[in-house]
């Protein structure tokens, strides 16, 4: 039996019970105002439980977020990502500016005076790996 089943009850059960016209008039009063928190409960139910899924699909999308954004296996030396090897480290780093992290490029090419992503970030060619 819900909380409106149970106020219209009482308000039955008043109104057979003998008691005078006043206090079942009281009870009447006090069943209306009971079902109207019970459904004002019921609408604040319903939004928590519409936050709470947004809430928990933003938090999943933030996770995926951060998860993406995480340049795994790489470590940061002399500002450039170098990413990790079973013997050590890629002989050309990555860039970190970029969200993608490519592998840069010598140039000019042969002559080896600086590292560039394809974006053109610029990084001294003597930057090295780490000595880890």
């Amino acid at each position: 039996m819900g909380a409106l089943d149970t106020a219209k009850e009482i308000v039955r059960i008043g109104s057979t019970a003998g008691l005078s016209k006043d206090v079942v008039d009281l009870l009447e009063k006090k069943s209306v105002l009971l079902a109207e928190q019970v459904a004002t409960l019921e609408r604040e139910k319903a939004e928590l439980k519409s936050e709470n899924a947004r809430l928990k699909a933003e938090i999943a999308q933030l996770h995926q977020q951060l998860h993406d954004a995480e340049p795994a296996g790489f470590v940061e030396s002399d500002g450039l990502l170098w990413k990790r090897t079973a013997s050590g480290f890629d002989r050309r780093p990555y860039c970190p500016t970029c969200a993608s992290h490519p592998v840069m490029m010598e140039f000019p090419p042969r002559s080896k005076e600086m590292w560039v992503c394809p974006a053109n970030h610029t990084f001294d060619y003597d930057s090295k790996p780490p000595n880890v």
